[in-house]
């Protein structure tokens, strides 16, 4: 059977980035792919992206921007109604902390807040109706593109709602991708607990639904099934329907330096902040690149770090064995590290895995870094300091540790077995064929009517 998959994904690079090893191995199994997204979200090139990783891609509605300086902006989408931040004049402003999502759920009660920034961020991204007069409605769009082009299976990003409405309209088979811990999942679940069983998410989807003429269910935010991404370790205790997905790192590609090609003199370590992530990192994290660099220079190793010029500024030298770049692929560079130093996305800690290259990952915040961090430290593979415990010292200390102690290298070993054991993007296609094949419905069998 070829199916025709239709990727819905949040406008970010690092959403988009751990979906196309999966893209790719559906596309060489005979089917077709296509990627819908946002044009861009900070950068507009969420497009240019998915192109370049040669993937069939459209653009729904406006750019979306946080500093407001092109298409529709954050703050300029419709506010959720009861919402007390809300402006005189009906506007939204992107209230949010740099770390509203980073709520460990299993050692926090606030589920409330989190499902509150939840609906936040999901109402702004994708407003039903165009948010600047002459705009283009991302729901419409994603629905009119699922109309035209007829997917079989919709693969969806836990924050992008309109998708599995698109695919209830056309009979679509339709699951989440799970590139982080479920944390909708689990505000859902704490939800259902309650006697009037409340939920702002759903209230927020339920205009939605009926511009199509469907009701609500559980699928509407969990999808038939999720492909999950994060090791098993770390997932939250949901019961949950979902496919087990190794994640295969993906960090673009470019042309291999020649100073790549020799082995170092001495042992290297990358420091990496993430792509994505890079807005968030600097004395404001408690993330001190200078007192950082000050530490290395009387280290015989060598430091690359992966840091654009934003990132540098106050920075006026660099000690000699401190090597900066811009931009690599840490497919290039990690063969060669002794040890890596970073933020805790699963995207660096799958590549440091994938590499068996023990890890220093100082968390900050945005989603769930401190669990990667605890994850690699219980399996041996690395260490952790929290941004509040940044000190030259203590970053020296652990350092020489990962370095000098062979039991680092043997946890990363652990991290990596850990990782073959979980199915790859091509391994896991037959069963998301027959998975397609038993939710997929007549798309001229009429649906649900709305409540």
């Amino acid at each position: 059977m070829t199916m025709r998959v239709l990727f819905t994904i949040f406008p970010s690079t690092s959403h988009l980035y751990p979906i196309i090893p999966l893209a790719w191995a559906l596309q060489s199994a005979g089917h077709e792919v296509c990627i819908a997204s946002h044009p861009g979200m900070g950068a507009a090139d969420m497009v240019r992206k998915a192109t370049e990783a040669g993937l069939t891609t459209v653009a729904l509605g406006d750019t979306v921007v946080p500093d407001g300086k092109e298409g529709a902006t954050l703050e300029s989408a419709p506010k959720p109604a009861a919402d007390p931040a809300a402006a005189d004049d009906g506007s939204r402003r992107l209230d949010i902390p740099a770390d509203a999502f980073a709520l460990d759920v299993l050692r926090s009660s606030a589920w409330e807040q989190l499902r509150d920034y939840l609906v936040t961020i999901v109402a702004q991204c994708y407003p039903l109706d165009p948010p600047t007069s002459g705009g283009r409605s991302i729901v419409d769009e994603l629905v009119g593109l699922a109309r035209s082009w007829r997917p079989d299976l919709v693969l969806w990003d836990p924050l992008c709602l309109p998708a599995p409405v698109a695919a209830r309209t056309v009979g679509a088979a339709h699951a989440r991708i799970l590139w982080g811990q479920d944390k909708l999942a689990w505000v859902r679940a704490k939800a259902l607990e309650r006697a009037d069983h409340a939920d702002p998410m759903v209230d927020w989807m339920r205009p939605m639904l009926s511009r199509y003429g469907l009701g609500f269910d559980e699928e509407m935010l969990l999808g038939q099934w999720s492909i999950d991404l994060v090791p098993g370790a770390a997932r939250l205790p949901l019961d949950t329907r979902s496919v087990p997905l190794r994640w295969v790192p993906y960090n673009e590609a470019s042309v291999l330096p020649d100073w790549l090609r020799e082995p170092p003199r001495r042992p290297r370590v990358c420091l990496t902040l993430g792509v994505s992530s890079r807005n968030l990192f600097g004395k404001d994290t408690g993330f001190p690149l200078g007192d950082m660099f000050d530490m290395v220079a009387g280290l015989d190793i060598e430091l690359v770090a992966t840091l654009n010029s934003a990132q540098l500024t106050g920075i006026d030298r660099l000690p000699e064995n401190v090597r900066v770049v811009d931009f690599i692929p840490l497919n290039q560079l990690l063969p060669s590290c002794s040890a890596i130093i970073h933020h805790g996305g699963w995207g660096t800690f799958s590549a440091a895995v994938a590499q068996q290259v023990p890890q220093l990952i100082v968390p900050v915040p945005t989603w769930d870094e401190r669990v990667a961090a605890r994850y690699a430290e219980q399996r041996g593979g690395g260490l952790t300091l929290g941004t509040g415990e940044f000190t030259v010292d203590a970053v020296r200390k652990q350092l020489l540790r990962l370095l000098e102690e062979r039991s680092f290298q043997e946890g990363a070993a652990r991290l990596y077995a850990d990782r073959l054991a979980v199915p790859s993007p091509g391994e896991i296609v037959p069963t998301l064929e027959r998975l397609t094949a038993h939710h997929r419905t007549d798309p001229t069998r009429p649906m649900p009517l709305a409540c």
